[in-house]
């Protein structure tokens, strides 16, 4: 799945280095949607689309098929007092590897966008 995504997005013009950080972000999202939103239910589905814009880059939407959740109650994982306790990783971690990081209101879809690289003069 993260191959055909990557194949999807190689017309906006991405370095290497953010498509590996795109791989790592997608590969989080999925594994949210189908262990968190869809509970590993056989029959839920996880919605997938990717978008290249004219100008570059990419945007990739993971949809799952639970109720969502609040995406500003997550946790710091940095948090000296939360660094021994699980959750909030993997969004922390999209995050940092995207150059945005946006979910809808009901927190069932996330949506990375990574921006073109400008070029250099």
């Amino acid at each position: 799945m993260i191959e055909r995504i990557l194949a999807a997005v190689r017309e906006g013009n991405l370095t290497q280095e953010q498509r590996d950080n795109l791989a790592v972000a997608v590969a989080e999202a999925l594994s949210n949607a189908a262990l968190h939103g869809n509970k590993l239910a056989p029959r839920r589905v996880v919605r997938v689309t990717v978008e290249v814009p004219p100008s570059g880059g990419a945007v990739v939407e993971v949809t799952d098929s639970g109720a969502g959740f609040d995406a500003a109650t997550v946790s710091d994982p940095t948090d000296p007092a939360r660094v021994l306790m699980p959750g909030g990783r993997g969004v922390f971690l999209m995050k940092r590897l995207v150059d945005r990081l946006e979910y809808n209101a009901a927190g069932n879809t996330v949506r990375m966008t990574v921006d073109p690289v400008k070029p250099s003069r």
